[in-house]
């Protein structure tokens, strides 16, 4: 009887503790394909997202130091933590307020076109960007007895400050200026901003 007891035990220790073992390897082996599975989620780069909007708008604007009006366009792209802008702007002083000041002040009608690179910062309402880059500048001037049209190499410069309403819409602020020969221009367009972020 103590024979078959000591067998039965026997058998079942030879089955049971093989059996204790291949499970502990398998547990092993999932918890190493999970971490390896996981490493290799996160080596792959992420799908990124890249936004861009347009944006239009129009407000006050300086030509040197004559009061202006002016209104514009800009397309921006965002990559990362970065932004391209491409810019066209028009400025003029031919309006009411500045002739009835000086009506023998030069018109201006000016035309600035630039490339813009920058740092922005991003939140879940809206962005602030900075930029700078490099343009050209057409500028018309037109007095009683006659009009000239020059061109100049700029350095454009601008900052952005836009709210999102809604994920295709948004309002804000574009203050730029730009720095050439002819005549330094700056403003602010109060700005409506469509596109896709």
């Amino acid at each position: 009887m103590k024979q078959i007891s000591n067998r039965k035990m026997l058998w079942v220790i030879v089955l049971f503790l093989p059996i204790g073992h291949i499970k502990s390897q398998i547990t092993s082996l999932q918890q190493a394909e999970s971490f390896y599975r996981s490493e290799a989620l996160e080596s792959q780069p992420a799908l990124q997202h890249h936004p861009w909007w347009v944006t239009l708008g129009a407000g006050p604007a300086f030509v040197g130091k004559t009061f202006a009006l002016n209104a514009g366009m800009v397309y921006s792209y965002q990559f990362d933590r970065s932004l391209i802008s491409a810019r066209i702007l028009g400025v003029t002083n031919n309006n009411p307020t500045v002739q009835k000041i000086d009506a023998s002040s030069p018109i201006y009608k000016m035309a600035d076109y630039g490339i813009l690179y920058g740092p922005m910062w991003q939140t879940a309402y809206g962005i602030i960007s900075l930029g700078a880059g490099i343009g050209i500048v057409r500028a018309a001037y037109e007095t009683s007895v006659d009009s000239r049209t020059n061109s100049s190499i700029s350095v454009p410069i601008e900052a952005q400050w836009f709210w999102r309403i809604t994920p295709y819409a948004g309002l804000g602020v574009y203050a730029y200026a730009s720095f050439n020969f002819e005549q330094q221009i700056s403003g602010l367009l109060v700005s409506v901003q469509l596109g896709a972020w």
